[in-house]
Formats: C-alpha cells, sequence, structure tokens
C-alpha cells in the first residue's frame, strides 16, 4: 500500500477532486461552483480527501457541512480493493458518527467487501428507474381526485396516511409546494394515495405514498403510478423514481410500466 496517497485537495491538485466525471462540461461547472464556495469561506478544502496510486486519481469525495447526512464519493470500478478500503477508512475516520456513506452505481461501482472492510455497516439498497414519459402510453384514472398539498389536512386522507404510517406526511416532509396529491377512492374513501410534481430539469418526480393494506394486491398501486406518470408526462420527458431493493412490488410496478432499472444506491452507517 505504499503507492497509494489519500489526501485532501489543495489548489493546485483542487481539479482531481472532479478527475473521475464523465462529462467535462458538467467537470468545469462543478469545479468553478466549488472554487467559487471555496473562496467565500464556504467550502475547506480539508473536506476533501483525493485517493491515488500510481497510474492516477482512484477516488475523490468532499464531506463539508451539509444540510443532509449523506456522502457520495467517486471511486474508479477497478481500483484496488486495498486503496479503497484505505480510501473509505480514512473518509470514515474524518465524518463525524451521523454521516452517511452512499456507494451510488453511477459514482463508485465497487463491490461491498472493500466498505465492509473500511468498518461501514451496510444499512440499505436502493434501486432507481426512469420512465420515458413521451411515449404517452399513461392516460389518467377515472376513478382519482387531485389537490395540492394542504389537501393532506383532509380528515379521510390523515386516517390513511396513519394507516401507511406516513402521518408526518405535510407541506414540510415528503410533499413538496407545487406538487399535486392525487387519492384513488371507493365509494368515496381513499384507498390509494401519491404525489406528482417537478423534480431536476428534465424530470418529473413521484411520491407512492401508499395503498391501504387490506386493498393491496389489486392492481391499485399500478392505477396510481399510471395515473401520475401520465400527469407527468404533459410537462416533462422523464420520471426517475426510487425504491427499497427488497420492495418487489413496487419494482414490478416499474417494470410493467416499461420502466428500466438505471443504477443502485448502497446506503452505510458507521458502527
Amino acid at each position: 500500500m505504499n503507492s497509494v496517497t489519500i489526501l485532501p485537495a489543495t489548489p493546485d491538485t483542487l481539479t482531481d477532486l472532479y478527475a473521475l466525471h464523465p462529462d467535462p462540461l458538467e467537470t468545469a461547472r462543478l469545479l468553478e461552483t466549488y472554487r467559487g464556495r471555496v473562496q467565500r469561506g464556504e467550502a475547506h478544502l480539508s473536506d476533501t480527501l483525493i485517493l491515488r496510486t500510481p497510474r492516477g486519481v482512484e477516488g475523490a469525495v468532499t464531506f463539508g457541512p451539509a444540510p443532509h447526512p449523506y456522502v457520495f464519493p467517486h471511486v474508479r470500478a477497478d481500483a484496488p480493493a486495498g486503496a479503497v478500503t484505505a480510501f473509505l477508512t480514512a473518509l470514515r475516520h474524518a465524518l463525524s458518527p451521523e454521516r452517511q456513506l452512499v456507494v451510488d452505481s453511477a459514482r463508485a461501482d465497487v463491490p461491498s467487501d472493500p466498505v465492509l472492510e473500511a468498518g461501514w455497516a451496510l444499512d440499505d439498497t436502493t434501486v432507481y428507474y426512469e420512465t420515458d414519459l413521451t411515449r404517452g402510453t399513461f392516460s389518467p384514472d377515472p376513478h382519482a381526485s387531485e389537490g395540492d398539498a394542504t389537501w393532506l389536512e383532509r380528515a379521510d386522507i390523515q386516517d390513511l396516511l396513519t394507516v401507511l404510517s406516513r402521518s408526518d406526511l405535510g407541506l414540510t416532509h415528503g410533499v413538496q409546494a407545487g406538487w399535486t396529491v392525487v387519492a384513488l377512492e371507493d365509494h368515496g374513501m381513499p384507498v390509494a394515495l401519491g404525489a406528482y410534481g417537478p423534480a431536476k430539469p428534465g424530470y418529473g418526480g413521484v411520491d407512492m405514498i401508499g395503498v391501504r393494506p387490506e386493498r393491496r394486491g389489486h392492481g391499485l398501486g399500478t392505477r396510481l403510478h399510471r395515473h401520475l406518470l401520465a400527469r407527468l408526462g404533459a410537462d416533462h420527458v422523464r420520471h426517475g423514481g426510487m425504491t427499497s431493493a427488497d420492495n418487489h412490488a413496487m419494482r414490478r410496478i416499474f417494470d410493467k410500466d416499461g420502466s428500466v432499472h438505471v443504477g443502485t444506491q448502497r446506503y452505510f452507517r458507521q458502527p
């Protein structure tokens, strides 16, 4: 391991933080943004690590203070396992205990073994899918009703949220301002609940809040998902969605609706 170095970035090596980004234009934008943050004192080079071997940059990460606990490193897929373990060990020691490591297959397509050997514990695995909304194959459901986020204050909606263990959902939890809430109803009672709205540029987002437990297995989730995609298709080109890797019901819905599995995120916590 004498040929491995793990050091923070310096003004002269700042470009190495983004050496593994595949898009040159995005790399230039990220570099300019981060350099500006450093100059304004909003970010510190001490909150970075760069992994190098004789062939060049093998990994890089920034982990300054953030409003969320997640840290996303970039690591070459063919980086030596021992170097990955050393890199992620150094990262773990540099982070406060509540911070979590996210190994995203788009940024670090590495196996779990060197991550676990670095002292991280696997907490959860999520998969993400994309759907082409330009195909125009989805139609609004005639039994769906819609409202804005304040609609969540309705007593019958609150009852369903409690049943779904989502009672904290509201204007500041999950459903964003400007999103639309959707309910599938049976005899005037909401039995499935979701929401849709804008996400990143070109993409729409949905929250499949849930289906009443005693009504599951009857296609309500598929109907709700298709309604949400139909609504998104009016203003967006693609939909990106995530679910837990063991949520087989949601993954079947993605598959039925032609969504494509495009990546995996593994969440690791500190022991």
